[in-house]
């Protein structure tokens, strides 16, 4: 008996969204000559950050060298840090030393400062860095979490002023006014 074998399409690019929760991944892949920016919001450091951390930590755990890594985050990873990583890549093709261009823009980028001393220190010395990554995309996204609870918290006094000089003045105008005018006219 012969077996019947289907081909599946493969992606020609990483897919956004894995390692989440069930039902919550986008399933959006990203092909060579598109970005992440559709799905980051331009000025977000801190998402760009995790999502790299994770992009560079599956390169590197798939047998990628630190160079090959951050040459293929640069060019998937979100436009604040992806113009960064290009940066970088640009001035190592220039024939200077990817850990000493790695730690001139750690220094000049704080945001991904942490990143980059990682490859960096995986550059010079070959330790594996995936964990590290995990962890430094890991805390990035907490960081990320706790300022937005921080906001959430400040809705209700935000909301304050609308309910207490709009809507109840309504209110008081639509439901209590008729029924004093009606009292005061018979």
């Amino acid at each position: 008996m012969r077996a019947v074998t289907r081909r599946v399409p493969r992606a020609t690019g990483p897919v956004l969204g894995a390692g989440r929760r069930p039902g919550r991944t986008t399933g959006q892949i990203l092909r060579p000559g598109r970005t992440s920016r559709q799905v980051l919001r331009p000025g977000r450091w801190e998402d760009g950050v995790a999502l790299t951390a994770d992009l560079l930590a599956v390169a590197v755990a798939a047998g990628l060298t630190p160079y090959l890594a951050l040459e293929l985050a640069a060019r998937f990873a979100p436009e604040p840090v992806g113009g960064r990583l290009r940066a970088v890549m640009a001035a190592a093709s220039d024939g200077r030393p990817l850990a000493d261009v790695l730690d001139a823009e750690a220094a000049r980028t704080p945001p991904i400062r942490s990143v980059l001393a990682l490859m960096g220190a995986s550059e010079r010395s070959g330790a594996p860095v995936g964990a590290g990554l995990g962890r430094v995309a890991a805390s990035t996204r907490a960081q990320s979490r706790r300022r937005a609870m921080a906001r959430a918290r400040t809705v209700p006094v935000r909301l304050l002023f609308p309910l207490v000089f709009l809507i109840l003045p309504a209110f008081l105008l639509l439901t209590v006014a008729p029924v004093v005018l009606a009292t005061l006219t018979h």
